[in-house]
C-alpha cells in the first residue's frame, strides 16, 4: 500500500508541474488570461546569466554586423551655399595680381630665358610649345632683335628633332596672326627636308598668313643659311645664334664668321670706311654692313667667354678663313680667352657712331642712321640675355637713350 501511495503522489506532482508550462504555450490569435500566467524562476539549464530576452536572441544567428560610423565631427557654424553631399576640399590662396603658375610653365623672362640657354644641355621638345605661348606673353615676339633669335631657337628645336618636332608645331597655337610669323619662319628656317609639307600643314591654322607661306614655297624668301648678311643682317645674325643655343651646331657661328668682313679691326686708329667699302658714302648698306659686322663680332666673343668650346671652333676656321675674316676673327679669339668682350663691344659701338656720324652730314640720311643705330646699340643684348649676361644690356639700353637725344639735338 505504501508503495501505491508513493506512486500516486509522485504522479500528482508531475501533473503539477506541467500546468504552468501548458499555460506559457499561447495559441496565435487567442487572448490569454494573464491570471492564470505565472513567471517561472530562470532554470540552470538556459544560458548562463542571460535574459529570457536575451536568450532568444543568442539562438538566433547574429546578423553580420554594420559597419562602424565615423566620428562624430562638429558642423560648421554657417553653411550657406553648400551642403556636406557637394561640399569641395578648399582651394589654395593665391596672393592679389598673382594667377596660379600652371605645370610646365614659365613664371619669368628670366627663367625662359635660362631654360633656352640650357636647352641642348637637358633637352626637354614637350616644354618648347609652353615656352612658345611664354614668349609671345612676355613680347619677346614684339621686338625684332629678339623675335629673330627665338624664331632661330624654335626653328633649331624643329630641326633637331627629326621624328617629334611635326608633333610640336599644334601645340604652339592659337597664335595672333601677326606672330604667327614667327612659327612660320622656324618651319622654313629648321632645315628640315619635310618644311614644305609642314608648311602646308599649317596653312589652315594660319590663314591670313598664306602670301608668306607662298614666298617661302616659291623660294622668294631665303632660308636661314641662305640669309643675306650685307643688307639687313642684324636680325639673321639673332636667328643664326638662337638656332646655335637649341642645337649646338657649328654651322650657324660659321655662317656668322662670314660678317666678320664688315667690322672694325684691332689695328685700326680710326675705322677707315674706304678700307671697307669702296664710295661708301653712297652705298645704302654701308651703316647695315658695319651694325652687322659689329654684332658678330661682339656676339662671337661673348659667347666665346661663357662657352669655352667655340674656342676650338674659332682657332680650327682661323686656318681656313680668307684674311679679311681672318683678321678680326683672330680678335675674337684673343678677347675671348682673356674674358675682354666688353672691349670688343665698345670698341664696334664707337666704329658705328663713327658710321653715323658721317652719314648724319647729309640731312636724307638722318632718319636711316638713327634707325640703324638703334639696332647697333642693341647690338648682342639677347644674345647676353641667353648667356646669362643681363648686366650687358643695361649699357646697350642706355647707349640707345643717348643715341636718340644726340639725333634730335643733330636736327
Amino acid at each position: 500500500m505504501r508503495s501505491h501511495a508513493l506512486i500516486a503522489l509522485a504522479s500528482l506532482g508531475v501533473v503539477a508541474l506541467t500546468i504552468p508550462c501548458a499555460a506559457q504555450t499561447a495559441i496565435p490569435g487567442e487572448p490569454q488570461s494573464v491570471s492564470a500566467v505565472k513567471k517561472p524562476t530562470p532554470q540552470l539549464l538556459a544560458p548562463s546569466q542571460l535574459q529570457p530576452d536575451e536568450a532568444v536572441a543568442a539562438a538566433v544567428p547574429p546578423a553580420p554586423s554594420p559597419p562602424q560610423a565615423m566620428p562624430a565631427v562638429a558642423p560648421p557654424t554657417e553653411v550657406k551655399s553648400e551642403t556636406y553631399a557637394t561640399m569641395r576640399p578648399p582651394v589654395p590662396m593665391t596672393p592679389v595680381g598673382q594667377t596660379p603658375e600652371p605645370q610646365g610653365a614659365f613664371s619669368s623672362p628670366d627663367r625662359l630665358m635660362d631654360w633656352m640657354s640650357n636647352y641642348r644641355n637637358h633637352k626637354s621638345p614637350s616644354r618648347v610649345p609652353a615656352a612658345v605661348h611664354a614668349m609671345k606673353d612676355y613680347g619677346l615676339f614684339a621686338d625684332e632683335e629678339k623675335a629673330w633669335f627665338c624664331t632661330g631657337f624654335i626653328a633649331g628645336v624643329l630641326g633637331s628633332n627629326p621624328k617629334d618636332g611635326p608633333n610640336l608645331i599644334p601645340g604652339m597655337f592659337p597664335m595672333p596672326d601677326k606672330e604667327q610669323a614667327v612659327i612660320i619662319r622656324a618651319i622654313a628656317y629648321s632645315g628640315r627636308p619635310d618644311w614644305r609639307e609642314l608648311l602646308e600643314k599649317t596653312s589652315p591654322r594660319t590663314p591670313l598668313r598664306r602670301p608668306l607661306i607662298d614666298d617661302f614655297l616659291a623660294g622668294k624668301r631665303p632660308t636661314l643659311m641662305e640669309l643675306p648678311l650685307d643688307t639687313g643682317g642684324s636680325p639673321g645674325i639673332y636667328a643664326l645664334w638662337g638656332y646655335y643655343v637649341a642645337t649646338g651646331q657649328y654651322e650657324p657661328v660659321v655662317r656668322i664668321m662670314q660678317a666678320l668682313r664688315w667690322s672694325k679691326r684691332k689695328g685700326d686708329s680710326g675705322f677707315s670706311f674706304r678700307k671697307v667699302f669702296t664710295g661708301w658714302g653712297s652705298d645704302p648698306s654701308a651703316i647695315d654692313k658695319i651694325t652687322t659686322g659689329g654684332t658678330a663680332k661682339w656676339t662671337l666673343a661673348s659667347y666665346a667667354e661663357r662657352d669655352r668650346a667655340l674656342l676650338a671652333l674659332y682657332r680650327a676656321e682661323y686656318a681656313r678663313q680668307p684674311q679679311d675674316i681672318a683678321v678680326p676673327l683672330k680678335d675674337v679669339i684673343d678677347a675671348a680667352e682673356i674674358f675682354e668682350s666688353e672691349k670688343v663691344r665698345k670698341d664696334q659701338f664707337g666704329a658705328i657712331e663713327d658710321a653715323q656720324r658721317a652719314q648724319m652730314s647729309n640731312e636724307s640720311g638722318m632718319t636711316k642712321g638713327a634707325t640703324a643705330g638703334s639696332i647697333a646699340i642693341a647690338t648682342g643684348c639677347v644674345a647676353a640675355s641667353a648667356l646669362g649676361q643681363a648686366y650687358i644690356a643695361l649699357p646697350c639700353v642706355l647707349g640707345g637713350a643717348l643715341y636718340t637725344g644726340a639725333v634730335k639735338l643733330a636736327h
